[in-house]
């Protein structure tokens, strides 16, 4: 199985309870169709980079989960169908690690690029 993270913005206009309740309808959904939630974090409300809805607002979690690409399908058939999602996302999680050290050899590959030009 592979980790992905799925992020997905709530109306601004929802109580605490109600976020909670599609946080873990979320949540069951991954369990139920053989997925392993492993972190979930709320953001909480944060501005917009552009209006969705006639809203400037949102609140953004974010669940991290090991599960086959058919439970992340249905997941976002699921959230695009549910009206109180504004917007959601799903990637595949890349750690850090794997990050830095891509990094380190692109930049390898770089400078020794550059000591080659010298010649």
């Amino acid at each position: 199985m592979t980790t992905y993270e799925t992020t997905f913005i709530l109306e601004p206009g929802l109580d605490e309870n109600r976020v909670s309740e599609e946080i873990d309808k979320v949540s069951h959904w991954i369990k139920d169709m053989g997925g392993e939630v492993l972190e979930v974090q709320r953001w909480g409300k944060r501005r917009l980079s552009y209006e969705i809805h006639r809203k400037r607002d949102g609140i953004y979690t974010m669940i991290m989960h090991e599960s086959p690409n058919t439970v992340v399908r249905e997941v976002e058939r699921r959230l695009g169908l549910n009206e109180a999602v504004l917007r959601l996302l799903s990637v595949i999680h890349v750690p850090a690690s794997v990050l830095q050290q891509q990094a380190e050899a692109a930049a390898a590959a770089a400078a020794a690029a550059g000591e080659d030009n010298d010649d």
